[in-house]
């Protein structure tokens, strides 16, 4: 029997992840976990006042949110894992409406904003906003690389959170969390 060396690595992979799996129930692809079951908190939570993004009408910043939770989620059109979670972003950003917080895609896409909208109109997403950022300017200012990620920020602009993979945004367990998170 000949075994090619891609089809060693996929076996190795499979069952180490098998070996490594988790105790909770398999999930399907393209179902997420909770938000509230995947985030981890950091240690030292920290400001990234630094990353740049840039909205239709030019630069913004992560200091106009101060006093507000922000969950920041780093994303692309191109992601497949990313434009699974984008609907239910976009209904928590509905839930939220009229509390202390923000929610921010953030994209990281090469055609621009362009790419945001035309990925907004194809899922009639009208209530999140179109905003970019630059790969290594993320990679240097928070280390993170891999889409989609979500880092939640407390109202002082500290990132206390995150999040890495597809998440479910809207379910009950994740709404009770992020509202516990609410500054007073």
């Amino acid at each position: 029997m000949r075994v090619s060396r891609r089809g060693l690595v996929q076996g190795l992979i499979c069952s180490s992840a098998a070996a490594l799996a988790p105790p909770w129930p398999r999930v399907q692809a393209g179902d997420a976990l909770s938000a509230a079951v995947l985030a981890i908190t950091l240690s030292q939570p920290r400001t990234i006042d630094n990353l740049k993004m840039r909205g239709k009408d030019g630069p913004l910043s992560l200091t106009a949110y101060r006093g507000q939770l922000v969950i920041l989620n780093l994303w692309a059109t191109w992601c497949l894992p990313c434009r699974r979670e984008m609907p239910s972003l976009s209904r928590l950003a509905q839930w939220m409406k009229g509390k202390p917080s923000a929610v921010l895609p953030l994209a990281f896409d090469r055609s621009g904003t362009s790419a945001v909208e035309t990925f907004y109109a194809e899922m009639a997403i009208t209530n999140l906003p179109v905003l970019v950022g630059q790969s290594a300017n993320l990679q240097d200012v928070t280390s993170q690389v891999g889409l989609p990620s979500t880092l939640i920020l407390d109202d002082a602009g500290r990132v206390r959170w995150s999040i890495s993979g597809e998440a479910e945004w809207d379910d009950p367990d994740t709404l009770r969390w992020l509202t516990s998170l609410l500054p007073d």
